[in-house]
Parts: C-alpha cells; structure tokens; sequence
C-alpha cells in the first residue's frame, strides 16, 4: 500500500506485530558474546533496491544514504550533502552539493550522476517505481559538475527537502537495465555503513560492516534480520537468547520484561490505526452517519482495552504535538449525541425501524488490529449498530473497496504532505491506481483547497493554518475515522549499547526509528 506511513525502521518493523517460527528459517542458538546482532522481523522485503521501494525509505536498510537524513529530533541534516541545500526564490529548483569522500561499497566514487541517475530512474514511466507519485513536483535532477545535482521543480515544494532521503545507488551498476527485474535488486551496492553477505527474501539478511564508511566502520560487524511471521515465536525466541532485539504486540510484553536479559522500550510513534468509511457504501457514504459513528467510539478506552494502555488516542490524521497539529480537530467520545444524530439520520435507537448495520474489515493475521475492531465493534453495538467484523487478506480487502469499512495503519511524523495528500486529497479518488490511495473516496472541496494551499507556499504559518482548516474539516467529513496511534514496543538485549529512539512512523522497512542509528551502537557483554 503506498505511502501509508512513510518510513520503516528495523526495530519499528519489529514493533508491528507478530506470529509462529518459521521453522527451518528460525536463527540457531548462538553464543551471546558474539559480534553478530539478530533481529526478528514479522516479514523481509523481496526487493533492496530503493528505486523499486513502494515506500520514500523502505529500501534504505543500511546499505544506502539519501542526500538527507532525520536527525534525532526529526529535522533534516546532511547526509551525502555537504550541507543543506539551497532553493531559488521561487522554490522551484533546488540545490545540493555533495561531500567528496563517498565511495560506493565496489569502490566507485559517489558523484552527482549518480545522484541525477536515482531520481531520474524514479520519474522514468518504464521503471515504474512506486515513488514517482510522491515525487511529482519533480521534473528532472541534472549533475551541474561533479559534486553539484539541482532539482529542477514544477511548483513549489514544501516537503521536497524531505523527499531528499531516497536511497542513491550508482549509475554504473543499473544504467541501461529494466529496474523491475534487474539483479542489482537482491544484490544491492549502495554507500552505506553495511554491505550485504546474503539475502534469502522472506528468510533472512545478512549485512557486515563496511569498513570504507565515510563516518567510520560501525561497531558491529555483523547484523542479521531473520523473519519470523509469529509473535508468540518471536517471544520465545527473545526467552531462549537466540536474537537480540524483536518487536513485540503490547499483550505480550510482561513476557520479555520478566526476562533480565531485555530492555523493554515503549517508543512513541505517529502510528495510527483508522477505519476507512467508503463514500460510495449506500450506508457509509452519508456524512451524517460517519460523524455519528465517530462520537460513538470511546477511544481511551480502545487504548487501555485492545492495547493494554501502550498508546495514546487517535484524533486526526496529524500526531499530536506535531507543528502542524490541530486541537479543532478532534472528536469528543459522546455516545448520547451519537445516538441523537443517528436517530435522526434514521437510525433509531429504540422503537423499531432500520438498524443501522456494515461490515468492518481488518487484515487478519494482526492481532492488534482484531483487537481494535473488536472494541470499535463493542461500542458501536452500545448505540444499536450492527457491525460485522471480518479478518481478511488486503488482496481481497481491495476488490471490496466501496462495501464496509476497513482498518488501515497510516502516520508520519514527518511533512504530513507526504502522506496527507494522496491519502485525502480528491485527486485520488478514483482507485484506479492504488485502491489504498484515498480508499474511501472522499470528495470535499474544503479538504482539497487546504491541501492545495498547505503545499503551494514555504510560508509556515500559511502551511499551520491549511492544515488547521484541513483537520476542522476531516473531522466533519469522517471518511476516516482515527482511534488510536500506538506506541511500539521492543525488546533488545541488555548486552546492545547506543540506541536512542526518534519518534517512528507507520514503518514498512528498516532504518527508521529505533534503529535510525544502529551504525553507532556497539555490544557488550551479557548482563
């Protein structure tokens, strides 16, 4: 699904959700004194190349930088830049000069062709890369001299710095190749602080450090990311000391904090579960209903109930706290009025007629997400509506866009531009695409004229007022209802030193997050 939470990160990953060990894949003991990190993952992509990423930063690992990265604190900092770049009056190109002491891990100088090469690939209709949708301010990126690339735009980009973090491979390896099939996709050579030994897609990855890193060979010489689809397997894998670190759904956390051997983090995020309302469903498509239904969904108590209190309530599409966050925005749980605006939707209550009854979909092999929808359910019954649950694949979840709703995990806390404006934007109503762009179709001007103006200026005050009209109006609309945004838990082990989380997104790779710096952590031994 594209872009439904911009960046990944291993421990993030880790944190989604787990289940069953995958038998012959499972990781050997080993010793705990050993210079190798194991990671569990509930899955492993089957392609490393970025350009073929359906998400800006799932295909980073750690074998590739982009010309920014995030900081601690989430601003832009330079990665293969030497600096910051610069941008033109108008906004509309963008400058970036590049460090001179990159070499890929074949041992090629990293220039600015390559940098063009990356961005150009993205835009190219036959590598159909997911990205390009993302990247459509872009017209074109040129090398000006060797260490010098300029972004030539076609409007104004407030978040293009952010788009800046695209993994850049090098030209030499992938020019004149079809990128979806190019070998270069399991066999990745980028410029980053570890090199790939071995990839099994869906099993595991192996990656050893680089020793020619432009910041310094990183500390730990061997990582491994196994996978392990099972959440209960990745917990007994934690209690038999066979992995390091794995994500864990808050129900089982009490398991790894009795275990002395694991540090336990809760790591916020701006990771939101929300219930997508189809404007074309003959139930849902009124905006009367979809507004009851929101008043009517007690959200602390989903927190405390479907996730043992690991997590905050879900207002808007922007976290709380963000620059760009909205208090108009949010919903008061008021069952009363709920009932109130049902009855006059026609809807009643008590008395008899219609009861108000649809179906509500969720991918079935996440045991929060059930969970959710079971309290989502169980409060929605308290005002007399009927909902159907059903655990299903997102394959067959698409093809019934337009019939009941569905639970999705989307949230950046990022530009909210990255995300927002395929997701809400009318544009993208027509699921010809992607179904999971704008899912429920929403069609509201108000919607679309805040977006329109958020990402037309560099002025942050005009930006903070769209999307304080925009959050007003998301509320009224309720095609997307928000309920709760998570936090992530992860268990690794005492003996690993240096991590230090950023705030994470809906993740869908592995070098966000609570591993966003695993080149600088280092282990000890066990505790």
């Amino acid at each position: 699904m594209r872009f439904r939470a911009l960046i990944g990160t291993a421990a993030a990953v880790l944190a989604g959700g787990v289940v069953g060990c995958g038998g012959a894949d499972a990781p050997a003991a080993r010793s705990v004194e050993d210079d190798t990190l194991v990671i569990a993952l509930p899955s492993q992509p089957d392609n490393l190349n970025p350009i073929a990423s359906d998400n800006l930063y799932e295909g980073n690992l750690k074998f590739f930088n982009g010309l920014l990265r995030y900081a601690k604190d989430l601003t832009p900092e330079p990665d293969l830049a030497a600096s910051l770049p610069t941008r033109s009056a108008d906004g509309r190109r963008v400058t970036v000069k590049l460090r001179d002491d990159v070499t890929f891990h074949d041992g090629t100088k990293l220039t600015a062709d390559d940098v063009a090469f990356t961005y150009n690939a993205i835009l190219d209709k036959d590598a159909a890369s997911p990205l390009a949708t993302l990247l459509d301010s872009l017209d074109e990126a040129r090398a000006v001299d060797a260490t010098t690339v300029e972004f030539k735009l076609n409007r104004t980009d407030p978040a293009f710095f952010d788009k800046l973090q695209v993994g850049i491979v090098p030209a030499h390896a992938l020019a004149g190749q079809d990128i979806k099939t190019a070998a270069f996709n399991r066999r990745p050579i980028g410029t980053g602080p570890y090199v790939l030994k071995e990839f099994q897609p869906g099993g595991r990855i192996v990656m050893e450090a680089n020793p020619r890193y432009f910041r310094g060979a990183p500390k730990i010489k061997r990582v491994v990311y196994t996978a392990v689809p099972d959440e209960n397997a990745r917990v007994a894998l934690l209690e038999k000391g066979t992995i390091d670190a794995a994500g864990i759904v808050p129900k089982l956390a009490g398991r790894a904090r009795e275990n002395g051997n694991y540090n336990v983090l809760e790591v916020r995020t701006a990771d939101a579960r929300v219930a997508a309302l189809p404007t074309r469903d003959p139930v849902l498509r009124d905006p009367a209903v979809r507004r009851a239904l929101s008043l009517a969904i007690d959200r602390e108590r989903l927190v405390q109930g479907a996730l043992d209190g690991v997590g905050e309530p879900a207002y808007g599409p922007i976290m709380q706290g963000h620059w760009a966050y909205d208090p108009a925005g949010e919903v008061a749980y008021d069952p009363a009025e709920a009932e109130r605006r049902l009855d006059a939707a026609g809807y009643p209550r008590r008395g008899g007629g219609t009861r108000l009854s649809f179906t509500f979909m969720y991918p079935a092999a996440d045991s929060v997400r059930k969970d959710i929808a079971l309290g989502v359910a169980s409060d929605l019954a308290k005002v007399g509506v009927e909902v159907k649950l059903e655990g299903l694949s997102f394959d067959v979840i698409a093809k019934r866009q337009d019939r009941g709703a569905t639970e999705f995990g989307y949230g950046t806390p990022y530009d909210p531009d990255l995300e927002l404006y395929s997701l809400l934007h009318s544009k993208f109503a027509t699921g010809d695409d992607d179904a999971f762009t704008n899912y429920p179709r929403t069609r509201n001007r108000s919607i679309d004229a805040a977006l329109d103006t958020e990402r037309s200026t560099l002025d942050e005050g005009v930006r903070k007022q769209a999307f304080a009209d925009l959050q007003a109006e998301h509320a009224r609309d309720a095609s997307w209802l928000w309920l709760v945004r998570l936090r992530h838990v992860v268990a690794i082990s005492k003996r690993v030193n240096g991590v230090d989380p950023q705030v994470e997104p809906h993740a869908h790779g592995f070098s966000r997050g609570t591993s966003w710096n695993l080149e600088d952590w280092t282990l000890g031994p066990a505790r």
